[in-house]
């Protein structure tokens, strides 16, 4: 059936929104990489790893709740041009992603987090992307009021997997190909919604 077959491609369309919004968090965890026997022998190591982690997850819900909050006061005013705005918001975050996509090749946005400080400012920048998604919030939440706690989720798995993954001019060249093709979803995601 053809509904049937367009509602899956939309829920899969969201699903695969979150995943490119919180794919910054897999970038900035790069610079965590860790391989198997250091996983083995530095427990400590891996915990604060860890911590680190989940501070930059938990930055990608909080972002997307003050950008949420902030659309919520002046969006309502828009609301006829609400595909519009949608289509607009996204383009800002695919050209965001387009931006970031050499960077990411090059290794030139790694952060290397010494003080709490940095990891908070990091935690910050890496959710302007779900902020910015936060603010069209009024016309399009793919999951609703979980959106916020998938997007921590799925930052923490990402996080957690950039981590396990050793680093690499590989990892580099993948992560830039993976930033370019999410851009895109991203892309897709806001021009679906004139439709």
């Amino acid at each position: 059936n053809r509904t049937d077959f367009l509602r899956f491609f939309l829920q899969l369309l969201d699903i695969f929104f979150i995943i490119a919004l919180t794919f910054p968090v897999a970038v900035a965890s790069t610079v965590f990489s860790i391989n198997n026997e250091q996983l083995a022998t530095n427990s400590l190591q891996f915990g604060q790893k860890l911590m680190f982690a989940l501070i930059l997850a938990l930055g990608q819900g909080v972002m997307y709740t003050l950008g949420s909050l902030l659309g919520g006061t002046f969006m309502h005013l828009m609301a006829r041009q609400s595909k519009w705005i949608v289509l607009a918001i996204c383009i800002m975050i695919f050209y965001r992603m387009l931006m970031n996509t050499l960077k990411i090749k090059n290794g030139a946005n790694l952060y290397f987090i010494e003080t709490k400080k940095q990891l908070l400012l990091l935690s910050v920048a890496v959710g302007v992307n779900s902020f910015i998604a936060g603010l069209m919030a009024d016309f399009y939440m793919p999951f609703q009021n979980l959106t916020p706690y998938l997007l921590m989720a799925v930052a923490f798995v990402w996080a957690l997997v950039e981590m396990l993954i050793p680093f690499s001019k590989m990892k580099l060249t993948i992560n830039s190909l993976l930033n370019l093709i999410l851009a895109f979803v991203i892309f897709a995601k806001g021009f679906w919604g004139l439709f």
